[in-house]
């Protein structure tokens, strides 16, 4: 299907003005941490986790570690980060693109408790509101009421710029 205006939902400046708000929203919840823990869901979820991480940085001292997850559920071991990392006791961010059910995000809660987080809290672009998991989303730029059988696509260009769109 062609992206056509009509169709668009966030636009690029749209997107960095969400992005730039759950920052601020991060920094407030968090500003008395020494150190914060992102871990970004795939291309998409590394990319607003390392904007996020730019924009914090411009207003704090906090220390960041960023770790890229790829999730593939009809795995026996559906995740799979991009390195090793500690947690003990510090703060997780898990951010992602788009929470459709929540199921991603709920496989990664579950494979990250183990290892003693102090929080762990979420950040997606777009929220749903389909949840199928109990997982709350903390912070999130857009919160979309849609029918099931509607979709959002994220599209990011060469620039990482973002464009999400309806289908």
């Amino acid at each position: 299907m062609k992206n056509n205006n009509k169709n668009i939902i966030l636009d690029y400046q749209d997107v960095e003005n969400k992005i730039k708000r759950i920052s601020l929203e991060i920094l407030e919840d968090n500003i008395d941490q020494k150190k914060l823990i992102f871990f970004g869901v795939s291309k998409n979820g590394i990319i607003i986790a390392k904007k996020i991480i730019n924009l914090i940085s411009e207003y704090s001292e906090i220390d960041f570690e960023m770790v890229g997850v790829e999730i593939d559920l009809n795995s026996v071991n559906p995740i799979e980060f991009e390195r090793d990392f500690k947690i003990n006791n510090k703060s997780v961010i898990i951010v992602s693109d788009v929470s459709q059910s929540a199921k991603t995000l709920q496989v990664i809660i579950s494979g990250l408790m183990s290892l003693d987080p102090f929080k762990i809290k979420t950040a997606v672009m777009i929220n749903r509101d389909h949840s199928l998991f109990p997982v709350k989303i903390d912070f999130s730029g857009l919160n979309l009421s849609t029918s099931m059988n509607e979709h959002v696509n994220v599209k990011v260009n060469k620039d990482e710029e973002f464009t999400v769109y309806l289908d």
